[in-house]
């Protein structure tokens, strides 16, 4: 892994962190900021698409559409998942599920393809959990009622659709650039179905437009992550991508101002620092890794 390849895989680190921020700080309900999401990456899309003229095969098409499609799954679930528990604690949870559904992914599909870096890959993933574990520690004397039935279970959907979402395209070699603009056709086809099946209403309105600007912001991580995946691998790179629980738990509290108490800001410090430890076992399994080209 050189510097360049480093650097464009830590983009989303930011972009996808504050993605529930400033989601929460803008409001909507869950299907309304996952549209705004999906209309603001399809402006984007548009415009990749008119730069770098990639060549679209009705077969990349479809597994595009169905990719932005399972996103859409992931996105709602992810927003619904925040409204039971709140961004500090429903996103170390969510971006650790798909940390954990991605790598499994990317073993299966021949990465971490040497003893050592399997022993450096699933120690990081151990270290992982450990670590949201700690970050997503809820104190038993804040009064807020949390439900987390609801938030467990709608995460765990959450993070099925995210790592289909990025484990097609890894299974079909479709890059990022030719994939994109299918993509976002899929998000809002799959957010437009969800809303009216499972909420009985339509999401375009106010709230989804101005979520757009999310989208742009997602639009470019995505667009990062899917370039990284296709040097490093789909478990390295994605792993370093939900580093973004750090920015999205901070930003919960200093930004959406979400409390948390003196011991729940030991545990989160600790558990910051043991996920930072793992997303580095991790970057050691990518070296040991002949299975990454």
């Amino acid at each position: 892994m050189n510097i360049s390849d480093l650097l464009i895989a830590c983009i989303p680190i930011l972009s996808f962190g504050l993605i529930p921020v400033v989601a929460t700080f803008l409001g909507g309900k869950p299907v309304e900021q996952s549209m705004g999401i999906g209309l603001g990456s399809l402006v984007f899309a548009i415009v990749v698409f008119l730069v770098k003229r990639p060549d679209l095969t009705p077969h990349i098409f479809l597994i595009g559409l169905l990719s932005g499609m399972f996103w859409a799954i992931g996105s709602v679930g992810q927003f619904m998942g925040i409204q039971y528990l709140g961004v500090a604690k429903s996103m170390p949870i969510s971006n650790g599920g798909q940390i954990i559904g991605t790598s499994l992914v990317g073993v299966l599909l021949g990465e971490w393809a040497t003893s050592s870096s399997k022993i450096f890959g699933f120690s990081a993933l151990l270290l992982i959990i450990i670590g949201i574990i700690f970050t997503s520690y809820k104190d038993s004397k804040d009064g807020k009622k949390l439900q987390w039935g609801k938030g467990l279970l709608i995460n765990l959907v959450s993070v099925i659709g995210f790592t289909l979402y990025v484990g097609i395209l890894k299974y079909m070699k479709i890059d990022g650039w030719t994939s994109i603009l299918p993509q976002s056709f899929g998000q809002i086809a799959g957010i437009f179905l969800i809303s009216l099946i499972f909420f009985k209403s339509q999401p375009f309105n106010k709230p989804s437009l101005k979520n757009g600007v999310v989208g742009v912001i997602w639009a470019v991580g995505n667009i990062a992550l899917l370039l990284s995946q296709a040097k490093i691998g789909l478990a390295v790179a994605y792993s370093v991508s939900q580093a973004a629980v750090i920015i999205s738990v901070l930003g919960g509290v200093f930004i959406n101002k979400e409390k948390k108490s003196k011991k729940e800001w030991v545990f989160t410090i600790i558990g910051m620092l043991v996920i930072l430890v793992g997303l580095y076992l991790i970057y050691l399994s990518s070296i040991h890794d002949t299975g990454n080209h």
